[in-house]
């Protein structure tokens, strides 16, 4: 019988010490993104920014000449990160293979034009640089008309600043819920062990003497914890590099090694205190209380 509780007692303080790792390394995933997000900010915005596309349509009469001369003086701008010459042949054939249907076909004639497209490096992206370079391109004899997506624009424009914010407060509140979920579940599970303290207690143990096991055994599990969402917030960085190689998230190592420093130091500090806490809160009970 004594030898069927034992079993039981470590199976159950294995599925204890289980779901503390689990809860510390899940908590610390989800902080983890939210500072990988927080320190690409600037490359997030910069990659979409650079996605915003301004076309400059050519009229039939210009002259190839003049559309190379275009193309071979954009490209050698500081502004520009690309500029391509898109055929109409070439612009219908892309549209045919995203909507899936020969519209040349069905219209009997291709209504697309002859078009440049360039794309701006970040740090030149404004509304009024965007206008600017559309009068300039303008002012040129054989360029019909310029677009872009203005509301595009002026969205990436007014929204950057806030989802920068946003982040900096989000990974604040999850810091902070990340203090209670993990120290709730380090004071459940040393609750479960109240029996032993109290054994402890009966006996004459010293406090520091009680407390010093239960803050080294939650200080290594929130490591380990800490080493499981490293592993795993490697593995999603691997994963967004290969889907969005421009973002080039793994071209910098040093916010990467400060992030996993952070989460290190984040489970370390949060399991220690909070063992040292709920350690002191059942100790502080007499010793023929019922620990309840």
């Amino acid at each position: 019988m004594s030898s069927y509780i034992e079993r039981y007692e470590r199976r159950r303080l294995r599925s204890s010490y289980v779901s503390v790792t689990f809860s510390i390394s899940l908590v610390l995933v989800l902080l983890g993104t939210l500072f990988l997000l927080l320190f690409n900010a600037q490359r997030l915005g910069d990659y979409f920014k650079e996605q915003l596309v301004l076309t400059a349509y050519i009229r039939t009469e210009a002259k190839e000449v003049e559309i190379e001369q275009l193309v071979k003086s954009l490209a050698v701008s500081s502004y520009v990160k690309e500029s391509t010459f898109v055929s109409k042949e070439e612009a219908a054939a892309n549209y045919t293979e995203e909507i899936d249907q020969d519209f040349v076909a069905f219209l009997g004639f291709n209504p697309l034009r002859d078009g440049v497209e360039v794309r701006i490096k970040a740090e030149f992206i404004s509304s009024d640089f965007a206008n600017q370079l559309t009068a300039d391109l303008l002012n040129k004899s054989f360029i019909e008309e310029v677009i872009y997506d203005v509301e595009l624009l002026e969205l990436l424009e007014s929204n950057f600043k806030i989802i920068r914010s946003a982040l900096m407060v989000a990974s604040g509140l999850l810091l902070l819920i990340s203090l209670l979920l993990i120290n709730s579940s380090i004071r459940l599970s040393i609750f479960s062990k109240r029996l032993v303290l109290k054994t402890m207690r009966l006996v004459g143990a010293k406090k520091s003497f009680i407390r010093r096991p239960f803050i080294r055994i939650y200080a290594g599990l929130g490591l380990i914890g800490a080493t499981l969402a490293t592993l795993l917030l490697l593995a999603l960085i691997g994963q967004l590099n290969t889907l969005y190689p421009s973002l080039d998230l793994l071209g910098e190592p040093l916010p990467i090694m400060v992030i996993i420093a952070s989460l290190y130091l984040i489970a370390l500090l949060i399991t220690l205190i909070s063992a040292y806490l709920s350690t002191s809160r059942f100790l502080s009970l007499k010793a023929t209380s019922n620990f309840s």
